[in-house]
């Protein structure tokens, strides 16, 4: 118990106390109830197996080589043993990953006999008969990333049929209580006041409050850093609830750290505890059974750090395996070391000049360990357009810890200086680095990403501060993770995958999002003309912010329609000619050049929008442009005449 203590002092406060928060805290919350995925507006796309990709500055999309479809978009590494357990594993947003999953399964050892079915979380509905079928012949659930309100119904309706564990992560809320192993579960008790998720049973509750975290935005990410310990002190609580909830634990353990070699050992845990609890043979056959199972080594867990840097030119010398930087500071280091020149020289890749922009861009740490193409494509992108990229990984929860504690900027830096802002205490300047713009490509809200509420604005004003301290471009930049790129050439950006890039981040303070591609079958691809856009964007925002504030032309843009009947500056329940010219007297303030408007005692919101209301008369439009001035100036002498019309 000692080591228990002594453990738990060590490790950072990051659990919340109350056991309902444990059961939720890596869930999504689901969309509004009754919600609909034609409403939505989410179609479903037909997957195909991709092989390869390219990057090609010519190429429409990232060029791709598919296999032949047989129109089967679920997988079986069947033994013909109809004692093997049957796992059905869903992917969820992960389509681009079935094929790792799938690789995962035939790489079990021939004592764990398994008939896995893969699925995405488009076959929930386009195969409805084959999942539906699928899912009640189970003996093993895994599934992770169902958010989509048909998906979740139509999955929760089946997970009753599953005969042993359901392992459910990173699900909408609703998903998440359906998760069971053993006696552990997360399902609603009935015990009157405290009916609730029963979650792990008191005493491992007693070690979980010890996580708590004084502030409220970091909770989330706490819960990864539980995973590196909660099965270690697990060890030391006796009972058979703490021992299945740590199988749970290091399930996920597993499956979060991702990559083929760990969601091998994922499958041969739960399989492996399966097969022993239902060994179905008797004598010596079943005892030689058991001793092969019991022989078994549990693979040791591949870690990947949970955030880091990333350069397709940072490998390791000899082997030339991927390495990752420890901290923003210490790869800038690096990318700006002669070192790094010399290779970019020898193997012809460019490098944007050492004084270039510098973006930070933050991505999705799974899609770094599985090894998706775009990402490297996308790397390359920046620096031949000229933009330094400080890439960095994270688990999708970290977005803002990142932004508060790894980057600040020259505004950030002088307004610290003079005193007029104050950094958290977490800032490690030690490791920091200075950007002139941040790109994510993961959307969602700031704080928690991926993980954390749908509820719109929860963290708003944690994720507004964190900016306005920075003071440079925040851009949604991604490509899409729900739409496939002929969808979206011929619909647009969708139901969910619009909220996901738009909405929730634009109330933190995103602008100018960019679609930078899509799915095509179950692989990411990148459209070369919209990375070039996007780094075209950055540049203009960057010079922007460079150029005197006099000399900046801005175009305010009212509502008008229906046109020419007056409706200029119309809204509903909004008084849009004094936020005008609110608008108007603040950038004056700011050093923006008004015209005359701020030194005029007649001028007023009012008179502009009645000025702008003459400007769309038909009379005046005939008269053209250079009559349009003494159109209002003549109104103006009969206002002042007493004529109100």
């Amino acid at each position: 118990m000692a080591l228990i203590i002594k453990l738990v002092c060590l490790l950072p406060h990051l659990l919340p106390s109350k056991p309902t928060s444990f059961v939720g805290a890596f869930s999504p919350s689901a969309l509004p109830a009754r919600i609909t995925a034609s409403q939505l507006g989410i179609r479903r796309r037909t997957p195909f197996i991709l092989q390869s990709s390219t990057l090609s500055r010519e190429a429409d999309v990232t060029a791709i080589n598919n296999a032949d479809d047989d129109g089967d978009n679920s997988s079986s590494p069947d033994n013909g043993d109809d004692d093997a357990v049957n796992v059905v594993l869903v992917t969820g947003f992960e389509s681009f990953n079935r094929q790792l999953y799938e690789e995962a399964g035939r790489l079990l050892p021939p004592e764990c006999k398994i008939n896995l079915k893969v699925f995405a979380d488009s076959d929930i509905q386009s195969n409805k008969e084959s999942f539906s079928t699928a899912v009640q012949n189970a003996d093993l659930f895994i599934g992770s990333l169902i958010f989509d309100y048909d998906d979740v119904v139509a999955v929760s309706s089946l997970l009753d049929n599953v005969n042993g564990p359901r392992l459910l992560f990173e699900c909408a809320t609703e998903l998440m209580s359906y998760n069971r192993v053993g006696s552990f579960t997360m399902e609603s008790s009935d015990d009157g006041d405290n009916a609730g998720p029963s979650g792990p049973p008191p005493a491992v509750k007693a070690i979980l409050s010890k996580f708590s975290s004084g502030k409220e935005e970091d909770k989330i990410n706490g819960y990864l850093k539980l995973l590196k310990f909660g099965p270690d002190l697990l060890k030391f609580i006796p009972g058979e609830k703490a021992s299945d909830l740590r199988t749970w634990l290091e399930a996920y353990r597993y499956w979060n750290q991702g990559g083929r070699n760990n969601v091998k050992a994922m499958l041969q845990l739960v399989t492996q505890r399966w097969l022993l609890e239902h060994q179905r043979e008797g004598g010596d056959e079943g005892q030689r059974a058991v001793a092969a199972l019991e022989s078994l080594t549990l693979p040791e867990l591949e870690v990947t750090p949970d955030v880091g840097l990333l350069h397709p030119l940072l490998v390791g010398e000899g082997d030339g395996a991927m390495k990752f930087a420890a901290n923003p500071k210490s790869y800038m280091e690096w990318r700006l070391s002669p070192a790094c020149s010399e290779l970019a020289k020898q193997q012809k890749f460019p490098l944007a000049p050492n004084d270039a922009p510098r973006i930070a861009v933050l991505l999705y740490r799974k899609h770094v360990i599985t090894n998706q193409r775009y990402i490297q494509d996308l790397i390359r992108y920046f620096e031949a357009e000229g933009l330094i990229p400080i890439p960095v990984f994270i688990n999708g929860v970290e977005a803002h810890t990142i932004v508060r504690d790894w980057l600040t900027s020259h505004h950030e830096i002088a307004s610290v200086a003079r005193g007029t802002i104050q950094r958290d205490s977490t800032y490690k300047p030690k490791e920091a680095t200075s950007v002139d713009a941040i790109v994510s490509t993961i959307g969602f809200p700031l704080v928690g990403g991926p993980a954390g509420s749908m509820e719109a604005g929860r963290n708003v004003a944690i994720a507004s501060t964190l900016l306005s301290h920075m003071q440079v471009p925040y851009i949604i930049a991604s490509p899409l993770l729900l739409q496939s790129i002929p969808l979206w050439k011929s619909n647009g950006v969708m139901g969910l995958q619009s909220v996901v890039l738009y909405s929730l981040p634009e109330l933190d303070g995103a602008i100018d999002t960019v679609v930078l591609g899509g799915l095509v079958g179950d692989r990411i691809a990148l459209i070369p003309e919209r990375v070039r856009k996007l780094c075209n964007r950055l540049h203009g925002w960057i010079s922007l912010r460079k150029t005197p504030v006099e000399d900046r032309k801005v175009s305010i843009m009212l509502y008008g329609f229906p046109p020419n009947v007056g409706a200029v500056g119309t809204a509903a329940l909004l008084d849009v000619p004094n936020s005008l010219e609110k608008l108007l007297r603040r950038m004056h303030l700011e050093g923006y050049d008004v015209g005359g408007f701020a030194m005029d005692a007649d001028a007023s919101g009012q008179s502009l929008v009645a000025a702008l209301a003459i400007l769309g008369e038909d009379p005046v439009i005939a008269g053209g442009v250079g009559r349009m001035q003494e159109a209002v100036e003549r109104r103006m002498e009969r206002a002042r005449g007493g004529d109100n019309t």
